[in-house]
């Protein structure tokens, strides 16, 4: 009985506080799936950003393989020809045959990443005496219209940079951004990889690979991000770069987030600067519609918050709830390591608001289910085990004698009220005469005493108003009886109440 009292109270205590869950869920404070949210934001910004990490280390292997193979089919050419490299520069007429040689080798290596776009850039031009020589270069830039995603699509090639001729010779269409050469001015692609080899030349020339948000052709009107490398000729000196795009598309094809209740998620990457990131040049993937109000500059503010979740603000205003982490796209022996990159995942306030309210929802109806179950089955117990109880004590309680209820503890309870029941029956005649007969032979103070146990006062107001001490009213007591044949007091109470049920109490009490 004990067992099914505490299922029935446990039950009873689930209904109060799924109830209280309720009205807090429903009220939209309930905070439980704060933590929900930041795991499921952490993993698919933890699956995004460790496939982009694949992809752009590949990139960086690969751009050092190809400068090699570049490298070593350039100092083939010329020694075939009869000059030397430093005189490359001085003999533009063998700029378009070369480049035509190492087309196969920027197709192939193209065709061995996961990236949209391949460059060569030569450190000569084929109009050395023309204004501005100084800044245009000779080379191939080729780019897939579509980025190589698992066989998706079919694939076309357009031709950015290189002599038009070239492009029949690798099935190559021309874009409407082509041009014949490089222009370097100023362009990051092409100047830190030169300056941190001549800074660095003990450095393996897989360190000396150097990103970029800065697109080798100007006016492209797309974001993108570029590893370039030095071309390197077998005493050292610098022939050019080349290097890997990747495109706007191209990311954002491959890393689409997936975060279960929030639909409108952003994924972006760009360059960090301190507790913020860069804007410029940043890359994104997701909804469009979000990450097309983030302005093409400034700085995305980055504060944690509690739950591990963080808040970003962009600088016009808008604020974004998710998650980020500090990227490495460089090893440590680097000289670009100190150049840091952000990885966020991130949704509207307003949206991560409204799927919280509709987990909250979601929760709120689930326990409402469980509380009427609870109470469906507090219901049940209550029927199989506390009416039978209650309806043997109302029973009891009119005088009658319950019946059994085949339930072991109520019937053990049933069974001390039957023998209760018969010892309050009435007494043989014989016996209660005999009794009477006793009564009669009692002293004016024994009996004095009895009467005042009839009237049911205890033994303390017996001795206050009898005027006696506890030993004197116990030395009564055994007076009273050994005559009278009893052994306690109930056994008196059972004559008196017998006394009075025969009408004999004024006579005797």
């Amino acid at each position: 009985m004990r067992r099914r009292l505490l299922v029935f109270l446990l039950l009873l205590t689930f209904i109060m506080l799924a109830g209280l869950v309720i009205v807090i869920s429903l009220l939209g404070v309930f905070p439980a799936n704060i933590p929900e949210a930041e795991k499921l934001f952490s993993n698919e910004l933890g699956h995004l950003s460790s496939n982009m990490i694949r992809q752009f280390g590949g990139a960086s292997v690969q751009a050092a393989r190809m400068s090699e193979r570049l490298a070593a089919g350039v100092t083939a050419f010329m020694r075939r020809e009869g000059i030397s490299p430093g005189s490359l520069a001085a003999h533009p007429e063998y700029l378009e045959p070369l480049l035509r040689e190492q087309l196969p080798i920027l197709l192939s290596s193209l065709d061995t990443t996961e990236c949209s776009g391949v460059f060569f850039a030569l450190d000569a031009t084929v109009n050395p005496d023309i204004l501005g020589a100084g800044a245009s270069k000779a080379g191939l830039y080729i780019r897939n219209i579509e980025p190589n995603i698992g066989g998706m699509g079919i694939e076309v090639r357009h031709l950015l940079r290189g002599s038009p001729s070239l492009a029949g010779d690798g099935s190559l269409n021309l874009q409407a951004k082509w041009d014949l050469e490089f222009d370097v001015e100023g362009q990051s692609y092409w100047r830190a990889p030169i300056a941190a080899y001549r800074s660095n030349p003990e450095l393996p020339l897989s360190r000396l690979v150097y990103w970029s948000s800065m697109s080798p052709v100007q006016g492209l009107n797309e974001d993108v991000m570029v590893c370039s490398i030095p071309v390197l000729d077998n005493d050292g000196n610098v022939i050019g770069v080349c290097g890997f795009e990747i495109s706007e598309m191209n990311f954002m094809l491959r890393y689409e987030p997936v975060v279960s209740g929030y639909h409108h998620t952003v994924y972006l990457l760009t360059a960090a600067r301190g507790g913020s990131a860069d804007l410029a040049g940043a890359l994104y993937s997701g909804h469009n519609a979000v990450y097309g109000a983030f302005p093409a500059e400034g700085e995305i503010s980055i504060i944690e918050k509690s739950g591990g979740l963080c808040a970003f603000s962009l600088p016009g205003g808008g604020s974004y709830v998710g998650k980020c982490e500090t990227l490495r796209l460089y090893p440590e022996d680097s000289p670009f390591a100190a150049q840091a990159y952000v990885a966020a995942l991130l949704v509207t306030k307003e949206d991560f608001d409204a799927g919280r309210a509709a987990e909250n929802l979601r929760l709120g109806l689930i326990l409402s289910v469980l509380a009427a179950m609870g109470i469906a089955a507090s219901v049940v117990f209550s029927g199989r085990y506390a009416q039978p109880i209650t309806d043997r004590l109302a029973a009891a309680a009119g005088g009658g004698i319950p019946e059994k209820t085949n339930i072991v503890e109520i019937d053990a309870l049933i069974d001390r009220i039957r023998e209760l029941h018969s010892k309050s029956s009435p007494l043989p005649d014989n016996l209660f005469e005999d009794f009477i007969a006793r009564v009669k032979t009692l002293t004016p103070t024994e009996l004095s005493v009895f009467r005042y146990y009839a009237q049911d006062k205890t033994a303390e107001e017996i001795t206050d108003i009898m005027f006696v001490t506890t030993n004197t009213l116990k030395t009564h007591n055994r007076h009273i009886y050994a005559k009278l044949g009893v052994s306690s007091r109930d056994e008196i109470m059972l004559y008196v109440e017998l006394i009075k049920r025969s009408g004999l109490e004024g006579e005797i009490l």
